[in-house]
């Protein structure tokens, strides 16, 4: 990618808009599960097809990401950013007006296909904006806006849910909360630049999609590819499982399980931070990467062997989350290690299509292993996943500029 040097002042006005809507995509995201217990009988069915709300979701999601990367090249990151917000907006706001299930499941498919703009959007849009030196700072930030909307919603969603708002008034906070954020992008969209952006007044040059496809095969492309699904099996895995796998497992209270999860989550946020700053100290990203993820194993190994005491176990879960959250921005640096000038869209939304694979597959997994009574391979099997995540780190993708071709 070509150097960017930009002003502190312009990346902290591009990082707050990114970032908001960062947040905003996570948090939306999470607001539904915890309402599906009051959804449920409202819609006359079962929890089966409140899921089925979310496989829809993600499954729209996920399949728009590569095509969405490739119209980021082409026509820009900035409106799409736009509009992919106030899609998922009125996708999830618009279930607090329907009584009919069916309906539900059209918004939720409106709403994963706004959902599938942000990763290439807000990346092409930093790696155009953010200085060099500080480039990773940017990704942790972001990353962490994002983590801090994972966050909230269970806690707005609990506050909804104890008045007589309920769940349709929790459901509508983030149609409110996403008009506020589209309107502060559209007020403030000449701060939004991307590559695609800064190419007005030169001749263009782009590639074919079949040049587009074909670069997103490569080796070292499918590398980072496999890095990323196998990565969201262990942190996705452990998401969905803390809580279960400890009281199962190890006969942890209720309490003492919930604040590991708590712990393991705000740990996350703070890895993420700090792996930014290292991130911008290192050059060796996948060596920071694979640190990290040694001792996460080492540490969810423990986990799964050992009962330990309320104050270890939070200790022990919030190092875990850590060492997790150190690896996203290192994970993002080597992204754009190996992504040629122009191809930022394409790139990351192909690697965030392998984040939705590996999160798929991996509740469904770590289930099966409960459902076999062996709640201990919860454990194990997420730090499988990370070892075999620094496996694909030992020989580091290195980047194959592509040239444009006039279409």
């Amino acid at each position: 990618m070509a150097t960017v040097v930009g002003t502190m002042g312009r990346e902290v006005r591009v990082l707050s808009l990114v970032g908001t809507g960062h947040f905003m995509s996570h948090y939306s995201q999470l607001i539904l599960p915890p309402l599906f217990i009051m959804m449920a009988p409202h819609f006359g069915v079962g929890f089966a097809a409140m899921g089925l709300i979310m496989t829809l979701l993600n499954m729209s999601g996920a399949l728009a990401q590569i095509p969405v990367g490739f119209l980021v090249d082409r026509v820009g990151a900035k409106w799409i950013l736009i509009i992919g917000l106030f899609m998922k907006t009125f996708g999830l706001g618009a279930m607090a007006f329907t009584d009919t299930y069916w309906v539900l499941l059209v918004l939720a498919v409106v709403a994963g296909l706004g959902h599938s703009v942000f990763h290439p959007t807000d990346y092409a849009i930093l790696m155009s904006s953010v200085d060099e030196k500080r480039i990773g700072r940017a990704f942790s930030i972001h990353t962490a806006a994002g983590n801090a909307g994972t966050l909230m919603a269970p806690l707005v969603a609990a506050f909804f849910l104890t008045t007589q708002w309920g769940w349709k008034g929790a459901i509508f906070s983030v149609a409110i909360l996403g008009a506020v954020a589209g309107i502060a992008m559209l007020a403030q969209s000449g701060t939004l630049q991307d590559h695609a952006g800064r190419k007005k007044g030169k001749s263009k040059e782009s590639i074919s999609v079949s040049d587009g496809l074909r670069m997103l095969i490569q080796p070292q492309m499918l590398i980072l590819y496999m890095f990323f699904c196998i990565t969201a099996m262990a942190t996705v895995g452990l998401n969905n499982f803390i809580h279960a796998g400890l009281v199962t497992a190890h006969g942890v209270d209720e309490i003492s399980a919930a604040a590991a999860l708590s712990a393991y989550a705000g740990g996350g946020l703070i890895g993420v931070l700090l792996g930014g700053w290292l991130a911008d100290k290192a050059s060796n990203h996948n060596k920071q990467a694979a640190l990290a993820f040694f001792i996460g194993a080492v540490l969810t190994i423990l986990a799964g062997v050992y009962s330990l005491p309320h104050a270890a176990l939070i200790i022990m879960f919030g190092l875990i989350g850590v060492m997790l959250g150190v690896v996203k921005p290192a994970r993002d640096m080597m992204v754009k290690q190996i992504t040629p000038e122009g191809q930022a869209g394409k790139t990351y939304g192909f690697m965030s299509n392998g984040h939705f694979v590996g999160a798929a597959i991996s509740p469904v997994l770590m289930g099966l292993v409960m459902d076999a009574g062996k709640p201990s391979w919860v454990f194990f099997i997420a730090a499988g996943f990370m070892v075999i995540s620094i496996l694909t780190l030992l020989n580091p993708p290195k980047a194959k500029p592509v040239r444009g071709t006039p279409n």
